[in-house]
């Protein structure tokens, strides 16, 4: 059987053509934009035929941009999983070689947020670490499949401030966790079982300039996945998006949305 996957990275589009073999049929599409107020994109992303991941660099432009292609760069072409517990081994392998970058160039506290999604028996396997986002629409219902690593979530979970108050909160960019920063990179694993739906990923840049309602309604509205994520990425584009915005949409073929 062969399916096509549409994506690209850095804003430029491609169409492959896969062999789905044992692995769940997807369609996805991907697209993404430089924030209003940066100079060059520092996210990166792969959208399949397997891997669908966000990664958003952080330590400035060139530690950024290098830290981000490193973690997206070692999940292309990667073997299947077995089960979700492999991601935190390739979490690891991927920590390993920003932070090995980070020595090599002198760049202090080069790092990147990562999420990915994968295919695993049954349903697909979700890694985060950091403020990227993965979203899931199922039966008409858009949930928030990852938890945020940052400085005002930790406000939210310990009650001292509002969700409300997190998204205009001047420290909302500071993340807690990344790949590069710490010997131990501590993600968070979580799997969906099937029926899957469809799978939103994102960087913060569009997560933090729109509402869960208007993801929503972008993501119910629009079948076509690279249709879906583009919207999201022009929407948060129109509603003044200062950092990058990447959306990865992810349609698993035994879902419903």
């Amino acid at each position: 059987m062969v399916v096509r996957v549409r994506g690209g990275h850095h804003g430029v589009m491609e169409t492959v053509a896969v062999e789905a073999a044992e692995q769940p049929v997807v369609a996805a599409g991907a697209s993404t934009r430089v924030g209003r107020r940066r100079s060059a994109n520092q996210d990166a992303h792969v959208c399949g035929p397997r891997w669908f991941a966000v990664a958003d660099g952080i330590g400035g432009h060139e530690g950024g941009a290098l830290a981000s292609e490193i973690a997206i760069a070692g999940l292309r072409g990667r073997a299947p999983i077995s089960s979700p517990n492999d991601l935190n081994v390739i979490v690891g392998e991927l920590n390993a070689e920003v932070r090995d970058a980070s020595s090599r160039h002198g760049w202090s506290g080069m790092g990147t947020t990562l999420v990915a999604a994968t295919p695993v028996d049954g349903g697909f396997a979700v890694v985060s670490i950091g403020d990227s986002r993965c979203y899931r629409l199922a039966h008409g219902e858009l949930s928030l499949l990852t938890h945020d690593h940052s400085h005002v979530q930790e406000l939210v979970d310990a009650g001292r401030i509002s969700n409300e108050a997190a998204g205009r909160h001047r420290l909302r960019h500071v993340i807690t966790r990344a790949l590069g920063i710490d010997a131990e990179p501590w993600p968070d694993v979580g799997f969906v079982p099937a029926p899957v739906g469809r799978l939103m990923l994102c960087s913060d840049g569009l997560s933090s300039t729109l509402t869960a309602g208007a993801i929503g309604r972008v993501l119910v509205g629009v079948a076509d996945p690279q249709a879906a994520a583009e919207r999201l990425v022009e929407l948060a584009a129109e509603r003044g998006a200062a950092d990058d915005v990447t959306a990865l949409v992810v349609d698993a073929a035994d879902g419903v949305r």
